[in-house]
């Protein structure tokens, strides 16, 4: 008779092991942000001003000129992206169209994910280099959409200049660039240039996730069936649109997985802050971005342990 037990057995539990390695140390800085926040009542913008303006484009460049590159991949890059972000709002504009028609604000959280703060970590941890350098590819057709188009969602026709102004003033879309030129045309660097961007690029990742534990602990849930069903849009119909992307633009290993992880990531933070800055169902965006981070704390797992 042959052996019934599961053979299967040591490798599911190394897989779940190298799921544990990876996401501790994520959850712990999440958690270990929003006691802080809850307890010190500290304002977050120091946090995410050195995060978005010094750390992040420093681990970005970094990693992108450190990193082989090539063009083709790019473009495949920015049109899963693309497919994404006009795939998860064709999705809301059917189902909003059918049941709220008055709750334009809800583009935004679906739209637009979570594309830095909680993938970063977990990417650089389970791909490395490789994995940061094509999730800031991804990234680019991303920023210019959110901090654009996002805005004149938030805030109609008064926000599109506003949008454009924001997307060239911030530093990551140069550092990205820069990255990106200097690797493809194969400008050499010192190590007493790069050594100085690696350095201050590792305080990224620890202070996004600070950062997002102090900013959802400030978040209420509001009008939970409209929060629902844009939560599944989102997170679900994101994780499908990824699964269509990496299939017709035929993407396969670290790019693969960037797409399918960034493709059903929580709504992105900066959803709720340009609701808030328009007075556009702040609550309602805010009750999406914090349903879909709490839906991470299962899907991210699962994903990382399906991908790695």
């Amino acid at each position: 008779m042959l052996d019934a037990s599961p053979v299967g057995e040591p490798r599911i539990l190394c897989g779940m092991q190298q799921v544990a390695t990876i996401i501790a140390p994520t959850v712990f800085a999440v958690v270990l942000g929003y006691l802080f926040g809850k307890v010190s009542k500290a304002s977050v913008a120091p946090l995410v001003n050195i995060t978005m303006y010094i750390a992040a484009p420093c681990l970005v460049f970094e990693s992108l000129y450190s990193n082989d590159f090539v063009m083709s991949g790019a473009l495949r890059l920015w049109a899963a992206c693309l497919l994404i972000m006009v795939g998860t709002f064709a999705a809301a504009w059917v189902v909003f169209g059918l049941l709220w028609k008055d709750h334009k604000a809800l583009y935004l959280p679906v739209v637009f994910q979570n594309t830095i703060n909680l993938p970063l970590p977990v990417i650089t941890l389970a791909f490395g280099g490789e994995g940061v350098a094509a999730m800031m590819v991804f990234y680019i057709p991303y920023a210019l959409a959110l901090n654009s188009l996002g805005v004149y969602m938030a805030a109609g026709k008064k926000g599109f200049r506003y949008g454009v102004r924001a997307t060239f003033s911030t530093p990551l879309i140069y550092a990205t660039l820069l990255g990106l030129v200097l690797n493809v045309t194969g400008v050499g660097l010192p190590e007493v240039v790069t050594g100085p961007f690696r350095l201050v690029g590792t305080a990224a990742v620890p202070l996004g996730l600070l950062t997002l534990g102090m900013t959802i602990g400030g978040i209420r849930f509001t009008q939970i069936p409209a929060t629902l069903v844009a939560s599944v849009i989102r997170v679900g119909g994101g994780f499908g649109l990824g699964l269509l992307a990496v299939w017709l633009l035929g993407l396969t290993g670290v790019p693969r997985a960037v797409v399918l992880l960034e493709a059903a990531m929580p709504s992105a933070v900066f959803a709720a802050v340009l609701a808030t800055r328009y007075k556009n169902e702040e609550e309602l965006v805010s009750s999406v971005v914090l349903t879909t981070t709490l839906m991470a704390v299962v899907v991210v797992p699962a994903l990382i342990y399906y991908l790695t």
